[in-house]
């Protein structure tokens, strides 16, 4: 086993040691997370599943290193030497244009991923067409270079444009990559380290990655081991702020001890001269000839002999001093990396959550809204409707008193169409001769003509006062309809101002769910149909009981009046004819009637059926006061229906938040 093999598996053993609890623990946390929030009553979102996703992906990939620098720093060098492969084109002029994320894999290959979503796979060898900001790349987002190598099952590198490149879309693209890595591994020439250019570059743009950036000063090959230490020991003093390390190093040295270099040589000759002798056999029309092996073979011989001759790469590789960086990385970086990483996902599922509780706290608090518009209506309509209620009371108890007006005034037209006539009665005369002797006497006479002219034929008095009776009611009427609709309408404006707004909720963060917003427009648009029509439908039917109460009302007088008049006319005369037979049969005992005002107008009430219409619309309990209680009690019942149906609605989300407070409460207590 080469040095280089040697080096890589003591690495990976270092791996092991410093992986702590990470990404077990983690990766619970998040699948617990995601049993919560993929729960079919969750309604999750789309974006909230990519979310969760790119966290479980994040927690199980390994950690991102990043590669930058000032160009030709030796970027490329030293990622051909940890691939062990001369892959990544190097030059004098910033090639590297595009972000080259170098992962593990079963065998070296290259995928190109394009802006418009595309992949494509090529071979290795092509890399320098895709990443060369000299040609047509424009198209193309990121490359990721795969390869079998045991470090990148603990490390993804991620070679950068750099920060000086001549595009500004390069160094931008660089400063994004630096803030999503968990390392930075800053290259610089040894010979250039510290110069104003680079001090105001690191300023720039390196300031606050203190804690997890390395400077390796590449090209130690060139310089003595007392100007490299000088030189390492001037950065770290001056560059402080910036680095958490500095470690010299020679990617070349580094690169030509790599991993199986000179048998990868030796492969690559064989293949060379197999690929000549399976030519020379083709161009011989597939004749097999000795002197074509024999030449393949000498050609073979002497290339192995060279490769013989190189260097050892045990030697190179120490020389290099590339295990230090590397070293650091495992040792100082990763730890910090790990816990870094826990933190973020960490906050990142807490930001998740309470983007979530947000969104139920704000579904929750439509539903509250509308909750107090309810129990607010129920106070609005106790007030308004007892004052309805007095108000028209007091309207009903004045319509009465027409009544009685218009009785008292047939009353007093009847009495004042009273008269006297004379009438003589004969009775036995005393004593011895007998016979009959005359007495005269008045009697009471109803001028019923008179009566029926001026109250209803020719003065119409009585037809006068009825339609100012009746004009009043309907006036009543008509405004009960209006003062009733006016409570619907108060209602109905607060709904539809609750309304407006929310039939056009959305999502304010991308983890929210659509369908939850969805479902809240869809109820703020049938806010009619879930609670308004019931209030309108009772409106209406408490407006159809009055209307035929007043209809009532009007009919039993309006046809009655003319009727109940003649009646009460006619039972006076019968009686002032009955009382004269009785008189006239025994004045001692009986004497003739004389109608008085109290008599007619008690007649005439019982008549018009008074006492029904005093029991209808005269106190507290006429039939406007026992509409309004029956419909204020209407009103409450379905206001509690509304109100359970809200509450039904409230408690989905109540349950939610609920559950999703108690996963941010056991997210909250996750130990790093």
């Amino acid at each position: 086993m080469g040095a280089f093999e040697d080096f890589i598996s003591e690495y990976k053993a270092k791996i092991a040691e410093t992986k702590f609890h990470a990404p077990n623990n983690i990766l619970k946390l998040i699948n617990e997370a995601a049993e919560v929030l993929f729960e079919t009553k969750m309604l999750p979102s789309k974006e909230l599943k990519e979310a969760v996703n790119k966290l479980k992906t994040r927690a199980e990939e390994p950690m991102k290193v990043a590669l930058t620098g000032q160009f030709s720093s030796g970027k490329s060098t030293f990622l051909n030497a940890l691939l062990a492969k001369n892959i990544l084109p190097t030059g004098i002029t910033p090639v590297t244009s595009k972000v080259n994320y170098i992962r593990y894999g079963g065998e070296f290959s290259l995928m190109v991923k394009y802006k418009d979503g595309r992949e494509s796979f090529h071979g290795i060898e092509s890399i320098k067409s895709f990443t060369d900001q000299r040609n047509s790349v424009e198209d193309i987002d990121y490359l990721t270079l795969y390869a079998p190598l045991e470090l990148l099952k603990h490390i993804v590198f991620v070679d950068t444009p750099g920060l000086n490149s001549q595009s500004f879309s390069d160094t931008e693209t660089t400063e994004a990559v630096l803030k999503e890595v968990d390392g930075i591994i800053w290259l610089s020439l040894i010979d250039n380290a510290g110069k104003m250019s680079e001090e105001e570059t690191l300023e720039q743009y390196m300031h606050s990655y203190q804690n997890k950036s390395l400077c390796v000063l590449n090209q130690k090959d060139k310089f003595s081991p007392e100007q490299i230490k000088t030189t390492t020991q001037y950065i770290k003093n001056s560059f402080k702020k910036y680095f958490a390390e500095v470690i010299p190093i020679s990617a070349k040295q580094a690169l030509e001890s790599r991993s199986g270099e000179k048998q990868i040589m030796l492969e690559g000759e064989l293949k060379t001269a197999l690929k000549k002798l399976k030519a020379d056999v083709e161009a011989n029309g597939y004749e097999i000839k000795e002197e074509f092996a024999r030449k393949a073979l000498d050609s073979f011989k002497k290339a192995s002999a060279n490769i013989a001759k190189l260097p050892s790469k045990e030697s190179l590789l120490k020389e290099s001093n590339i295990e230090a960086a590397l070293d650091f990385i495992c040792q100082e970086i990763k730890p910090i990396a790990i816990k870094s990483k826990e933190f973020a996902i960490t906050h990142e599922i807490k930001r998740l959550l309470s983007d979530l509780i947000e969104q139920e706290v704000r579904l929750i608090s439509v539903f509250e809204e509308l909750e107090e518009i309810l129990n607010g209506y129920e106070n609005h309509i106790k007030r308004i409707f007892a004052e309805l209620k007095s108000r028209f009371s007091a309207s009903l108890n004045e319509s009465y008193l027409k009544i009685e007006e218009i009785i008292d005034k047939i009353a007093s037209e009847i009495l004042s169409n009273k008269t006297s006539s004379k009438r003589v009665r004969y009775a036995k005369k005393r004593g011895f001769f007998g016979g009959y002797e005359p007495f005269y006497y008045e009697a009471a006479k109803i001028n019923s003509d008179e009566i029926y002219k001026k109250l209803f034929f020719d003065d119409d008095l009585i037809g006068k006062m009825f339609k100012r009776y009746l004009s009043s009611l309907q006036h009543i009427q008509n405004e009960i309809e209006r003062e009733n609709m006016a409570v619907f309408k108060t209602l109905e404006e607060e709904i539809s101002k609750w309304q407006k707004p929310y039939e056009l909720i959305r999502k304010s963060k991308n983890a929210q769910s659509d369908i939850q917003f969805a479902n809240m427009r869809k109820f703020a648009s049938k806010s009619y149909e879930n609670i308004l029509k019931p209030f309108h439908d009772e409106t209406a039917a408490n407006f159809a009981k009055i209307s035929s109460e007043f209809r009532h009302a009007s009919a039993s007088i309006k046809f009655n009046y003319q009727n109940a008049t003649e009646v009460v006319i006619a039972f006076l005369e019968r009686r002032i004819e009955k009382s004269i037979q009785l008189y006239e049969e025994n004045p001692a005992k009986f004497s003739v009637h004389e109608p008085k005002l109290d008599e007619i107008r008690e007649r005439l009430q019982a008549s018009f059926h008074l006492y029904e219409f005093q029991n209808m619309m005269k106190g507290g309990r006429n039939f406007i006061a026992k509409n309004y209680d029956t419909v204020l009690e209407e009103f409450f019942r379905i206001k509690e229906e509304r109100l359970r149906l809200v509450a039904e609605h409230k408690a989905e989300y109540v349950k939610l938040k609920h559950a999703l407070i108690s996963l941010l409460e056991e997210v909250s207590q996750f130990i790093f």
